[in-house]
């Protein structure tokens, strides 16, 4: 079994209460993690930090960088830095960056020979944030059996905080850990084309959504499958309290 772990983070970032070292060395602990319990785990660092992390000499990023298969730098990129440098709302930057980066990773993949090739024989590809752990609560049976086969899984959809009039949903997917098969790749880069665009829209109306509200919005109904646990823990940035899913 071989699966692809697209690792999430921003180490170098002005958003949350976590500082870089802080955030690279829980990111750290989220490759571990993935490398423990991810059967077959290609880990793929997707990072949006508003400078190039190899910029940093010390024992942990070096560590981290090499324990991770591939990486792919998105701190170069102009619209991940016009949200570290312009946006000051932890929420609007944290979603958009995020959501970007990962188009961002995506497109990238989908256009290099070498990763294209090591994503398409993957049984799914994960995506996972960076500072949170895979626990032993994870059980690959339920991400990849026949149910979840050309689909895409998250935990449990759960009710809504955000004015539906704004969203148009009533529920939210969670984001830190979720999966979809590698057929699934040029369908996923649509989502987040849309994401990205009703994203802006919103803001640029004084409205708001988040991740887990568009990916509500846009993971067709019929291709959702939907667990009770991922196996998942760690402290969200905004304030530190702890998660477990």
């Amino acid at each position: 079994m071989k699966n692809i772990v697209l690792l999430t983070s921003a180490l170098y970032t002005n958003y949350g209460i976590y500082n870089p070292q802080e955030r690279i060395r829980q990111t750290l602990e989220t490759a571990q993690s993935a490398k423990k319990y991810i059967p077959g785990a290609v880990v793929i660092l997707v990072d949006n930090s508003k400078v190039d992390v190899q910029n940093d000499d010390s024992a942990e990023i070096n560590e981290l960088i090499d324990l991770v298969d591939y990486y792919i730098d998105n701190s170069d990129d102009a619209d991940i830095q016009y949200f570290h440098n312009n946006v000051k709302n932890y929420d609007i930057g944290k979603n958009a960056m995020e959501a970007m980066g990962l188009m961002k990773a995506l497109t990238y993949i989908a256009n290099d020979e070498e990763l294209k090739s090591v994503v398409a024989d993957a049984d799914r590809i994960f995506k996972l944030s960076g500072r949170y752990q895979v626990t032993d609560k994870f059980d690959i049976t339920k991400f990849s059996n026949e149910n979840t086969k050309d689909k895409f899984v998250f935990k449990r959809a759960q009710p809504s905080w955000i004015n539906p009039q704004d969203t148009g949903v009533t529920t939210l997917l969670q984001t830190r850990l979720w999966s979809f098969t590698p057929n699934l790749l040029v369908e996923t880069m649509e989502i987040y084309k849309n994401i990205i665009e009703n994203m802006i829209r919103l803001f640029n109306e004084n409205k708001y959504i988040d991740n887990e509200h568009s990916m509500s919005k846009y993971i067709p109904k019929d291709r959702l499958v939907e667990l009770e646990t991922v196996g998942l823990v760690g402290n969200i940035a905004p304030n530190g309290m702890m998660i477990i899913d």
